[in-house]
């Protein structure tokens, strides 16, 4: 009886340890847009990603799948770049890391942003994906989702 007692007082504090292990989507925000490629269709630039890790232990990501969307004039939005980086990245744990991915990108979508800029003075984004890598019980994907203001 007494050590049942013991579990029943002890359940709250071993469950709060568990949560502890699960893991909370990280933060990944643009802070930087360079075009380092042109073509005669399409162009490359290079985008900078801050990549918050909150959670209490460090993830060793081995691939990343992004979908990055523009905001055009009239609240609609247009895909500019979909596709994954097999970037090796380390974040350590509770830390903010910046990640660089070349992002291919097609003049008519590059197009709508300038119209945006020109007509608001910037350009709504919004950057989903999952992050793939390893994490203290194994393989894990843990998805991101972020939107902001470019060009302000």
């Amino acid at each position: 009886m007494r050590s049942l007692a013991v579990l029943v007082l002890a359940l709250p504090f071993l469950l709060a340890g568990c949560g502890g292990l699960l893991y909370r989507s990280p933060t990944v925000e643009i802070a930087d847009v360079r075009v380092v490629g042109l073509g005669l269709t399409s162009g490359t630039a290079a985008v900078d990603l801050q990549v918050e890790n909150p959670n209490f232990f460090r993830l060793e990501v081995h691939e990343l799948e992004y979908l990055l969307e523009i905001e055009d004039v009239g609240d609609r939005w247009s895909r500019l770049a979909e596709g994954r980086s097999d970037e090796k990245i380390r974040l350590g744990r509770r830390s903010t890391e910046t990640v660089t991915l070349e992002i291919p990108f097609s003049y008519g979508a590059m197009g709508l942003a300038l119209r945006s800029w020109w007509e608001t003075g910037s350009v709504g984004y919004r950057l989903q994906g999952d992050l793939l890598g390893k994490g203290p019980t194994g393989e894990v994907r843990v998805p991101f989702r972020s939107s902001g203001k470019m060009m302000d």
